[in-house]
């Protein structure tokens, strides 16, 4: 009984690993993350912003949503374009934590929180594909590095999860009748 629990179990992961796309292809050609600008009273440090962009564009191409990260201002071929995206956003509030009130009270009391809105859009006909919202909550005593990444990919997951929906979706042009 127990050999045939184990044989089932094993094939299940076999079958469940052979199932799965290995080698996905991106859904966009290249992506050019711009830096995010941040709203009026939010206190972050300038290396803050950098963090963030380093990480959005290690999190683009780890996430396999576009092939390439372009830097900011370059430029893409025509024939690229309707494949390319543009992200840009804000970020919109900052509260700094407690560390006294994350050791005494614990439960999330005292967190550092972080608020992004985010739009993406197609370079070619600047078409708004998704607008993404982003809070982020990290203990205080962790650094902003690991904010960035926490936010970075926080963003890409809900970006593929929301293009991923636009993509499935009937254009407009199609759902109506000729």
């Amino acid at each position: 009984m127990r050999i045939f629990t184990v044989a089932l179990i094993a094939a299940t992961f076999a079958i469940g690993a052979s199932a799965a796309p290995k080698n996905e292809a991106p859904l966009y050609k290249t992506a050019e993350a711009k830096h995010f600008t941040t709203a009026e009273g939010v206190e972050l440090s300038p290396a803050f912003a950098d963090y963030f962009y380093a990480e959005l564009r290690n999190e683009l191409t780890k996430a396999k949503l576009v092939k390439e990260v372009i830097g900011e201002g370059e430029t893409v071929e025509d024939v690229d374009a309707p494949r390319s995206l543009v992200i840009s956003g804000t970020i919109t509030e900052f509260k700094k934590g407690s560390v006294v009130k994350s050791a005494l009270i614990g439960f999330g009391a005292g967190f550092k929180s972080l608020k992004m809105d985010a739009d993406v859009v197609r370079r070619s006909d600047k078409q708004n594909l998704c607008l993404i919202h982003v809070h982020v909550k990290i203990d205080p005593r962790w650094n902003e590095k690991v904010m960035a990444k926490g936010a970075a990919r926080e963003m890409v997951k809900e970006m593929k999860k929301a293009l991923a929906e636009s993509a499935k979706s009937p254009a407009p042009e199609a759902a109506k009748p000729s």
